[in-house]
């Protein structure tokens, strides 16, 4: 059996990469490549295929993307198996995107063959989390309950990551609040909880912290 794989990715040199990889298979087939989420929709309603590897962070198309793009997915897409491929390493923001329905999710810095792996895994029926992701997750959630003993005061939930994130990528309360569909007084709210979780003060701290921990 043929598994068909599409590729979503904003960075050429990542799609050739990747490319190169799967193209060695035999039982793979690339049915095409998107850079942003609009092109993305635009191919999967032609050729839905059996896999989906997306990177996380994808701005400018019609549907969003991050933790948006996700929820569109596996809505629009159920029997698509979605493998997330990121850069990112906060382990807030990798927590909540292999809680958000995505079927594999694996660090860019991964092997080549961890991608290869990862595919047939999530075709098969099973749930892929890369070592470096498992790594990063074990080591937060030690780190959050020896320093507080309750791992739930440090967690953000999916709406506050995706805030920060978009925050920090450069848009304003009032954009997120438009790209997001909720209010701006809902995104403000999302955005100062955040912070307080996360005992930030100022977004000149917020922005210290997105340099720190993978989410620029």
């Amino acid at each position: 059996m043929t598994l068909k794989v599409i590729l979503a990715d904003d960075h050429p040199i990542v799609l050739f990469g990747i490319r190169m990889a799967l193209e060695r298979e035999s039982d793979i087939e690339i049915c095409g490549e998107a850079a942003d989420s609009t092109a993305l929709v635009e191919l999967m309603d032609k050729i839905e295929p059996d896999v989906l590897i997306s990177d996380f962070y994808m701005p400018g198309g019609a549907h969003g993307d991050g933790l948006t793009l996700v929820t569109f997915v596996k809505r629009r897409y159920p029997k698509v198996k979605l493998i997330i491929l990121t850069m990112m390493t906060n382990p807030s923001i990798l927590e909540n995107i292999v809680s958000a329905g995505t079927d594999g999710v694996l660090l860019k810095s991964s092997a080549q063959d961890d991608v290869l792996d990862a595919i047939r895994q999530v075709a098969s029926g099973h749930k892929y989390i890369g070592a470096a992701v498992k790594k990063l997750l074990h080591e937060f959630k030690l780190d959050t309950l020896n320093a507080r003993g309750d791992a739930s005061h440090k967690a953000l939930s999916k709406k506050e990551a995706e805030v920060l994130r978009l925050f920090v990528s450069g848009h304003t309360v009032s954009e997120i609040a438009a790209l997001l569909n909720r209010s701006i007084k809902t995104i403000s709210h999302q955005k100062i909880s955040a912070q307080q979780k996360l005992g930030i003060a100022n977004d000149k701290q917020l922005y210290e912290y997105a340099l720190r921990n993978g989410l620029l």
